[in-house]
């Protein structure tokens, strides 16, 4: 393929991607449309109560995630040491 061909490449691969941008802002502009008016009254079937003990379990739940990550963490950095230093000693005592 020749520049001209190129060029002309280009040029229809532009053409299409902007026919490709307007038919995706539409869709968004829709899809916006959508979201807000969904957007009304809160759940009636979950109570402030519920709300408040599910965002209390989730943190809960987080801290622990994290202490048991952390012990994770320390434990395997511990491994590593150990092999480190048994790998000194064995290169110490056999050469």
């Amino acid at each position: 393929m020749g520049t001209l061909g190129c060029i002309n490449d280009m040029l229809q691969r532009d053409k299409e991607n902007r026919a490709l941008r307007k038919l995706s802002r539409g869709r968004m502009r829709e899809h916006y449309k959508y979201l807000v008016d969904r957007k009304g009254p809160e759940r009636a079937d979950v109570t402030i109560e519920e709300i408040e003990k599910i965002r209390r379990n989730t943190t809960e739940k987080e801290l622990s995630d994290k202490e048991h990550l952390f012990k994770a963490k320390t434990i395997l950095a511990a491994c590593a040491l150990v092999l480190l230093l048994l790998g000194v000693l064995c290169y110490k005592l056999f050469l």
